[in-house]
């Protein structure tokens, strides 16, 4: 069995794998700093933007997120990517790349925001009611008090919520974005050689997302988060 397909389009396969990671390092900030305010939102229960968030959440949760992907390509983004120049100094420099930036930064945000809530929920009330009887406001007692607690109990679902952004970015080539799995498949359907191919790039996919674990759990203690 010939693996030499690999070296002969590993460039190619290459240019697919930093389209995957630029969409998924770019859509993991955007999710996780509006995911944050979102849940924040929902904790404290801010009047009317609360219903908001909540509506968002229950919506994009409710849909597939090829079809998510898919309807922001074809009615937001053409009318948005005219006035997002400055998105090409960062190198997103298509129209189907900046589709699936908001797509999966959105979708994403709204399971974030869902983490982040009930972690907050998660501290225990003794705590909120003493930093309260300090005097301290509503941002100092999320700052000093429940957010580093808070922040502990999520690694778990965070890191998992993580994982599955970087697969999902797979699904991106529904609107013709060549990422490393739309890459794979252009690859093997010239060439006839699929397991080499798939097997390169389901490796590829297993050294991303152990990497990410490891930021998450440098000691390989998952289990004691």
């Amino acid at each position: 069995m010939s693996f030499s397909v690999i070296t002969d389009n590993l460039s190619f396969l290459m240019q697919g794998l930093l389209i995957t990671l630029k969409v998924a390092f770019i859509s993991i900030i955007l999710s996780m700093l509006f995911g944050t305010v979102l849940g924040i939102i929902r904790f404290i229960k801010t009047p009317v933007l609360s219903q908001i968030a909540g509506v968002f959440i229950d919506v994009t949760r409710s849909i597939p997120l090829i079809l998510y992907i898919i309807f922001v390509h074809f009615t937001i983004s053409p009318y948005l990517y005219q006035h997002a120049d400055f998105l090409r100094y960062i190198g997103v420099d298509c129209l189907e790349m900046y589709s699936a930036l908001i797509a999966i930064a959105a979708f994403t945000s709204a399971y974030i925001a869902e983490i982040i809530r009930s972690g907050l929920a998660s501290v225990e009330k003794d705590q909120i009611l003493a930093a309260k009887s300090l005097g301290l406001s509503r941002f100092q007692m999320l700052e000093s008090v429940v957010l580093p607690q808070a922040l502990t109990r999520m690694k778990p679902a965070l890191c998992a919520q993580f994982i599955t952004l970087i697969k999902d970015t797979s699904l991106a080539s529904a609107i013709g974005l060549i990422e490393l799995t739309r890459a794979s498949e252009i690859v093997y359907e010239t060439s006839f050689h699929e397991f080499q191919i798939l097997a390169f790039v389901a490796l590829v996919y297993v050294a991303i997302n152990f990497l990410v674990q490891k930021m998450f759990y440098p000691r390989g203690n998952v289990l004691k988060a």
